[in-house]
């Protein structure tokens, strides 16, 4: 499932008689220019192929916001080094920034005066999934599906299949090995059972695990089973 992310910018100025952010009074005076980045989230879904049809799964959701106070008597143009730094803060990409700091610049060229204004950027991260339909099988896809799942399913092996299973007394003499189903050593001189692919297991562990699987737990050896 292929996921895209991606940055869209707004920058306005706004004409506000009381400064507020973070729910603070900025106190505004005629020293300083407030300009204000807000950070949001979304999340869209896309369904392909066709790649038209978005549904919003999050959002849009504030995730960061910052604030810079710029001396009236500077110019914005000045500090754009300092926007660029706090977008860096704010996790946006390098790649990204760029048009930012673009709109702001155009923007505070077209301001008359810093009197009774504030500026506040807008950035919304947009993070795309894209999935695809569901298809409808059609009746040899499905039926192939389900044979294969009902193959693969550990369903127990038949009684009479366990019941007819070699016991033997594991060999003194050979290296000592494990029971891969209770992972403990096979001591020498035990009855253990003898499945018909040569594999050996602890008796009791061995029945137990046929009784719900019709598989080796190594090599997946098929015993006799009932569906």
């Amino acid at each position: 499932m292929a996921t895209s992310v991606d940055y869209n910018c707004r920058v306005e100025l706004l004409q506000e008689n009381h400064q507020y952010f973070n729910g603070e009074f900025l106190h505004q005076t005629v020293s300083m220019f407030p300009v204000k980045f807000f950070l949001s989230k979304i999340q869209l879904l896309i369904v392909s192929p066709n790649g038209w049809m978005r549904y919003p799964e999050i959002g849009p959701q504030l995730i960061n916001r910052k604030v810079a106070l710029v001396p009236i008597t500077d110019s914005l143009l000045d500090h754009i080094p300092d926007f660029k730094e706090i977008l860096t803060v704010m996790g946006i990409p390098e790649d990204n920034q760029s048009d930012m700091l673009q709109k702001i610049e155009l923007v505070a060229r077209k301001m008359d005066s810093y009197e009774g204004n504030s500026m506040e950027v807008k950035i919304i991260e947009v993070n795309y999934r894209e999935t695809r339909p569901r298809v409808e099988e059609d009746d040899i896809t499905r039926a192939e599906r389900e044979s294969m799942e009902v193959e693969a399913r550990p369903f127990p092996a038949t009684k009479s299949s366990i019941d007819a299973l070699e016991r033997v007394v594991s060999d003194v003499s050979a290296p000592a090995s494990d029971c891969t189903v209770c992972m403990e050593e096979i001591s020498a001189g035990k009855e253990v059972i003898l499945m018909p692919c040569s594999h050996v297991y602890h008796s009791d562990c061995i029945v137990q695990w046929l009784q719900t699987s019709h598989f080796c737990p190594l090599c997946r050896y098929h015993m006799p089973c009932e569906f």
